[in-house]
């Protein structure tokens, strides 16, 4: 297990080099469209003398490959660099900010979206084709066509504006404002994110338990007359699991988009809203750390997969 796990470990390394390779490419298209020095300068961007100061002041004016060495250096020990834009702030500072909102909601939304995924997934499967299968399947098929952004207004207007029973914008922190508040403002952009992963994964846990059950091994384990929910839980849930865990993986990896759209909707204060800012305004150390950071946290989610895998199936681990 160690071995696998190792090895699993070291193949984060060469994703995030390729991330900040391909963030520092396109950090160099989007200086096709003015550098960050003119956007700081604003009313004084038609000064060329001025801009080429600030940029050799800022180190804009370096070669891309040598910005990008210095940069990574600086990303190994944890440091971003100076936000261009938020007078003068640590990235890692901002990220660290931020980060916490967007990893609220999106630890919500998973939650959620996988507790009724699977109890829906497993109450279709056992039953394929029934009156309950049907229903559920139409319930999904909306979830799924519903865009998230959509959901959290329906959700801002019913709850928080009709009924008053969480706050309409804004997030509280818990170290602030308290546990039960920080709660009720993670609660509705929680279960917006959650919509489509119920969808998505209660259709593929309902197709893998009707292959399962359905398979030799456990027509075998009937015919030796084991108890039904052994059968369930023991045989058939256990391997119909494993490509559900590979959607929830790539789920958790599409919330943190997702969580843009929603973040706009409710006014939180995350990781998406300050990409898109730093994107409008080119801040070119805030897209790169925020990039990374995004990266690193798709690979710690892929990583905990691969684990689920080698605990699911020990067949895995020896490969």
């Amino acid at each position: 297990m160690l071995k696998y796990l190792a090895v699993r470990v070291a193949a984060i390394i060469p994703l995030l080099l390729a991330v900040a390779v391909i963030s520092f490419s396109l950090v160099g298209l989007l200086e096709l469209r003015g550098s960050a020095a003119e956007q700081i300068l604003r009313e004084g961007a038609g000064d060329e003398a001025a801009v080429a100061a600030l940029e050799a002041e800022l180190g804009l004016d370096q070669p891309l490959p040598v910005r990008f060495v210095d940069w990574l250096g600086g990303a190994v020990r944890g440091d971003f660099g100076h936000s261009l834009l938020f007078q003068d702030a640590s990235v890692t500072a901002l990220i660290g900010e931020r980060i916490w909102p967007t990893m609220s909601i999106v630890a919500v939304g998973l939650t959620i979206g996988s507790l009724f995924g699977i109890a829906f997934g497993l109450a279709s499967g056992l039953r394929p084709g029934g009156r309950l299968d049907r229903g559920l399947s139409v319930t999904t098929a909306m979830m799924i066509a519903t865009p998230g952004f959509v959901l959290a207004i329906f959700l801002v207007i019913i709850f928080a504006v009709e009924l008053g029973w969480f706050d309409p914008t804004g997030y509280a922190w818990p170290s602030r404002d308290g546990w039960w508040a920080w709660l009720k403002s993670i609660t509705l952009p929680g279960i917006a994110l959650a919509f489509p992963i119920v969808a998505v994964v209660q259709r593929q846990l309902r197709s893998s338990m009707t292959n399962a059950l359905g398979s030799r091994y456990v027509l075998a384990a009937r015919a030796r007359g084991l108890p039904a929910s052994q059968i369930v839980r023991r045989h058939a849930m256990r391997n119909a699991m494993i490509p559900t865990i590979t959607v929830l993986g790539f789920q958790a990896a599409a919330a943190i988009g997702l969580t843009v759209a929603i973040e706009r909707v409710f006014a939180i204060p995350g990781m998406g809203s300050l990409l898109v800012q730093a994107v409008a305004q080119r801040d070119i150390p805030v897209i790169q750390g925020s990039l990374m950071v995004a990266a690193l946290i798709v690979a710690i989610v892929n990583l905990l997969v691969d684990i689920a895998y080698g605990w699911l199936d020990p067949r895995i681990r020896l490969t």
